[in-house]
């Protein structure tokens, strides 16, 4: 039984749905009309019937197509109509039994493919639904969520992030060779990476943020991305922490460590996840030697990030940045001084930084640390707290509020010191934003003085 060229190749290329084929037929269109010369091209399409009767769906189609189709087949197929059309036995399908292929006599000639199916096949191959633009796209994309996020917030970027995430699920479910399906598994892992961290800011239910680690993590592993497996196991960390499940945040960072202790990524782990923890839990010796870890790997660094690097991005912490969190488990370990003197050192970077939020953090601790001296500072302290939460108003996330809680609470023995009860008033207007209600664990009325 004989049938077409044409009908060949699109079997071979997955166009026998009219919807494909319209699809790539468009695309051919507006490459012929340039090379033709005759911008009217572009607006070529084919009818249901048309494509029917080309498949030999209404009766055999004898003949060629004329005009517009004449020229945008020629340009989709790279031959001219009339080979396209041209009658031909298909190719059979090889026989799996290569035992009986081996021991029967031979040919007197071999028989190969026919070219154009040779063609067809290492094309269906190497095709793919994701282009360099569109990976360019993608890149930049998650980048710019990266570089305004500190400045906007999970509130108005999760939504975002959610669309970048479900395109590259989208994409994925089709073809593309290896090296370009590697980069969409590093996007994916990177997008749900992201969610995952918005959703610990944004206080949501640590099942929904250990969803998007795995995610993220099982993404990268895949394509041995260490680095988003580290930071993943990171942003993980981050979120039991927050739940106050401590000695789990601690097995968090210590899993995502014992993948590459030597990793640059292992720096946020050590200071981010493990000395906080541990100092939560009483270690001091743990939490020290975790916060001189960090310290020791960040000068081993051929090179690390100037500045306050964002609390959201997949960088190498900075040197900055590590002293921001050595101040929050300073403060835990009740060192005062270091929590002070860790404050001055990356002072004039915290007031220049874009980061809110970073101002809000590291003014909440010096705050408390003010408070357990020796010799308290009331009122030094209860306006950096003031200070604090105005700089952290506005798209409030989830340290901002348990640090600011926890300034209220040891401030609670001077109640009767007037800047206190301002703190508090501050703290309850802070409170009331609509979008700080999924942070808060306890009712708006158990922060009263």
């Amino acid at each position: 039984m004989t049938t077409t060229r044409f009908i060949l190749l699109v079997q071979e290329r997955h166009w026998d749905s009219y919807d494909t084929f319209c699809i790539h037929f468009s695309e051919a269109a507006k490459r012929a009309a340039k090379r033709e010369n005759d911008p009217r091209l572009a607006r070529a399409d084919v009818s249901r019937s048309s494509f029917n009767r080309w498949m030999g769906r209404t009766g055999t189609f004898k003949g060629v197509p004329r005009h517009d189709a004449y020229l945008v087949l020629r340009e989709m197929f790279n031959m001219s109509p009339e080979r396209l059309f041209e009658q031909v036995e298909p190719v059979p399908r090889p026989s799996l039994d290569f035992t009986t292929a081996a021991t029967s006599s031979p040919a007197l000639t071999p028989e190969f493919d026919d070219p154009l199916a040779v063609v067809a096949q290492t094309h269906r191959l190497t095709n793919s639904n994701a282009d360099a633009p569109v990976l360019m796209m993608v890149t930049q994309s998650i980048a710019s969520i990266v570089s305004r996020y500190e400045a906007l917030g999970p509130h108005q970027l999760a939504g975002e992030a959610r669309l970048i995430r479900e395109m590259l699920h989208g994409v994925l479910g089709g073809q593309q060779p290896p090296r370009v399906r590697a980069e969409l598994f590093r996007l994916a892992s990177q997008a749900a990476g992201l969610l995952g961290y918005m959703a610990v800011n944004a206080g949501a239910r640590f099942e929904v943020v250990n969803a998007y680690c795995a995610e993220s993590e099982s993404l990268a592993r895949e394509i041995g991305e260490v680095s988003m497996q580290m930071w993943a196991s990171g942003t993980r960390s981050l979120g039991l922490y927050y739940q106050k499940r401590y000695a789990e945040a601690d097995d968090a960072a210590s899993a995502g460590i014992a993948l590459d202790p030597d990793n640059p990524q292992a720096i946020r782990l050590l200071v981010n996840g493990r000395s906080r923890a541990l100092a939560r839990l009483g270690d001091r010796g743990g939490a020290e030697a975790a916060i001189g870890g960090a310290l020791d790997l960040s000068d081993q660094q051929p090179s690390l990030p100037d500045g306050l690097t964002s609390c959201i991005s997949f960088d190498p912490y900075s040197m900055p940045r590590t002293l921001a969190n050595a101040i929050t488990t300073r403060l835990s370990l009740g060192d005062t001084a270091e929590v002070v003197a860790h404050a001055e050192e990356i002072e004039d970077l915290v007031e220049h930084s874009p980061s809110d939020w970073s101002r809000a953090l590291v003014g909440l601790d010096v705050a408390s640390a003010l408070l357990k001296k020796d010799s308290p500072e009331v009122e030094h302290a209860m306006a950096l707290g003031s200070k604090a939460l105005r700089a952290g108003s506005g798209r409030p996330i989830k340290s901002v509020w348990e640090r600011a809680k926890e300034l209220r609470v040891v401030a609670e023995q001077w109640r009767d010191v007037p800047v206190v009860g301002d703190y508090a008033d501050e703290l309850r207007s802070w409170r009331a934003q609509p979008q700080a209600g999924p942070l808060a664990e306890v009712p708006q009325a158990q922060i009263a003085p």
